[in-house]
């Protein structure tokens, strides 16, 4: 979800980093190969659409679309005062996305931006995994405290999971849990999607208001990510920390590319993307850090390229105390990050 409090943060700060790789690692390095200009908005959480070859953004106004081979944009597929996620529904052709407004998710056509449903959820829904044994879509309500459970098969509500907490980011392992991070109590909430329930708390020790979170399901390793800057690898089997790093302060996404054995974290507030390799559950490196653009935190992987998007622009600072801050025209755009030949 957007942070005022975050937006502001990134508004403002002005430190700039360079690009630091790790020469003792034989991969290769990332590197910002191009820009894709779009028109101004304020934006949140990304994602891929494998099978469309197409990447989603959920901004202020409605859900952005560019397709990744050729490049077309269209700046609004489906109209919102203000979208946080968007999830493309296996290979169905459908898309969900959150509605932070209207309280409610859409489902539309991917290709031709269709509604199909608008369904409602809790207060301000905002990450969303679709957890694969159950084919239910798991929303996490930020207000209200709580996930709604949605079976779009028959497109209709089938559910409510209190999580006693603000949640954030949401992951599956494909076997039924779904986890959650928990921001206001700096944990991992693991969820029986078939009990409805709660089995387990996992407490991030160092953590401050975990926001993004990925999950390596070769090595069973949970990737969380903290607005004061720590990324932790948490066995999701024995619930141990793998791995505790220092990064960027600011990320709101925690991005893991299977094929490359690689993660990644964008840090808003410091303005770089941080790369890790995961060769194992106990073989994980920072491999490079990466400068990028102040406010860039969110951002998608291709898993067939190993291409990286990441949404940025300038932001300006609210025009007055609790606004929104603004995007300074002409400077959104979405850079596209790839291993060097």
């Amino acid at each position: 979800m957007i942070s005022k409090s975050l937006l502001f943060t990134l508004a403002m700060a002005a430190s700039q980093f360079l690009m630091a790789a790790d020469l003792t690692s034989l991969d290769r390095v990332y590197e910002i190969k191009s820009r894709i200009a779009a028109p101004d908005a304020l934006w949140d959480y990304a994602s891929i659409d494998a099978v469309a070859r197409r990447l989603y953004v959920g901004r202020i106004g409605g859900v952005m679309a560019i397709d990744l081979d050729g490049q077309a944009i269209t700046p609004v597929l489906v109209a919102s005062p203000l979208v946080h996620g968007v999830l493309p529904i296996r290979d169905t052709g459908l898309v969900a996305s959150t509605n932070g407004e209207g309280n409610n998710v859409s489902i539309f056509e991917g290709k031709t931006g269709n509604l199909v449903a608008t369904l409602p959820a809790g207060r301000e829904p905002d990450a969303l995994v679709l957890e694969p044994k159950s084919g239910l879509l798991v929303v996490a309500n930020a207000e209200s405290n709580d996930l709604t459970l949605i079976d779009v098969k028959r497109l209709a509500v089938v559910g409510k999971i209190a999580v006693g907490g603000k949640p954030e980011f949401l992951a599956a392992d494909g076997e039924g849990l779904v986890y959650n991070n928990i921001e206001d109590k700096n944990e991992i909430a693991i969820i029986d999607i078939a009990a409805r329930q709660i089995m387990r708390r996992i407490k991030l020790s160092g953590c401050q208001e975990p926001t993004g979170l990925a999950y390596d399901v070769p090595d069973s390793l949970l990737i969380s990510v903290c607005q004061n800057g720590v990324v932790k690898f948490i066995n999701s089997k024995t619930y141990m920390d793998a791995a505790t790093f220092t990064v960027g302060k600011g990320p709101d996404a925690a991005i893991f590319d299977a094929p490359r054995h690689a993660a990644f974290v964008p840090s808003g507030a410091d303005g770089t993307l941080t790369v890790f390799t995961v060769r194992s559950a106990t073989d994980i490196k920072i491999r490079q850090t990466l400068h990028t653009k102040l406010g860039t935190r969110t951002g998608a992987v291709d898993p067939a390229t190993g291409i990286l998007y990441l949404p940025s622009a300038q932001l300006a600072p609210p025009a007055k105390p609790g606004a929104w801050p603004s995007v300074v025209p002409g400077t959104f755009a979405v850079l596209v990050i790839a291993p060097s030949k």
